[in-house]
């Protein structure tokens, strides 16, 4: 297409974004990519995009197998700019907002510093706890426009791994939340967490013994994995103002989870955040 200026793609949720913008900054496609893209198969992806007459600048946020020594230490702004990478292509020209790395304890976050960077462009006094969810969760505290201090959990790879592997799959099925379920579920393992592997043995054994329903056992599987996360990620949220980014149903349940904890969080979408922080680094680049 002659009229794309530039296309941004971003990596971290179930599957890669990519978004075309056009001559006027409009949107002229988005759409979702294959999970298995990488930055050697970008340009025949993006062909329909891709001009002959020149190459076209490609924005992109959680570029997967980014160097750890391209990582920005905290506390810092969620994003100051990119970096540009080589290509294999000459239609394109890869420009990567890199991620955040923390030295103690070691941590490292890739995609959501530039959805935190979008929220923050949209309301630059924020001050508090950002929570990021996709395929990883990240707490970050944010104070004065920057990343103070971040820690991550493996939630959501777990609830995936352990819903699609025996003895939990075909008793642990998402499907409709039962909510007293998911709060009890939250509630029992915050209060005794060292009760949450004897709790995912159980949800087996009842669906065996008592043909408890598979949204049932859903329910309280997402409640027990959240509220331990909760549990470990108490002094992020707690007395905080709270924002949570995502899209989907795990999300939710986040807020939800919080909401247990008399925590009223703001739910906003990481990916038209995301977006939005693209948006920023565009700008940003044309600027300098």
């Amino acid at each position: 297409m002659r009229n794309t200026e530039w296309i941004g793609l971003t990596w971290g949720a179930e599957y890669p974004t990519v978004t075309v913008i056009g001559k006027n900054g409009d949107q002229i496609a988005r759409h979702a990519a294959p999970t298995d893209l990488s930055p050697d198969g970008l340009a025949d992806f993006l062909s329909p995009y891709l001009s002959a007459g020149g190459p076209t600048p490609v924005l992109c946020a959680g570029l997967p197998g980014m160097p750890a020594d391209m990582y920005r230490a905290v506390p810092t702004a969620p994003m100051t700019g990119t970096f540009q990478m080589a290509a294999s292509d000459p239609r394109v020209v890869l420009h990567v907002v890199p991620g955040l790395r923390q030295a103690k304890p070691a941590d490292l976050m890739l995609g959501c510093e530039t959805a935190m960077a979008g929220l923050l462009e949209q309301q630059p006094d924020f001050d508090g706890v950002i929570c990021t969810v996709a395929s990883q969760s990240h707490w970050s505290h944010i104070s004065a426009a920057e990343v103070v201090s971040f820690q991550s959990y493996m939630t959501p790879v777990l609830a995936s791994t352990l819903t699609s592997t025996p003895p939990l799959a075909g008793c642990a099925s998402q499907g409709p939340l039962d909510g007293a379920t998911f709060s009890q579920a939250v509630d029992d393992v915050m209060g005794r967490p060292q009760t949450f592997a004897a709790t995912l043995a159980q949800i087996s054994a009842d669906a065996a013994l008592s043909g408890v329903a598979e949204n049932i056992g859903w329910s309280r599987l997402m409640g027990s994995l959240i509220g331990l996360e909760l549990s470990g990620a108490r002094p992020y949220w707690l007395g905080q103002n709270v924002v949570i980014l995502g899209d989907g149903v795990v999300p939710e349940l986040y807020k939800t989870a919080l909401a247990t904890q008399a925590v009223q969080a703001r739910l906003m979408s990481r990916d038209e955040l995301s977006l939005a922080g693209l948006r920023l680094a565009w700008a940003k680049l044309n600027n300098s």
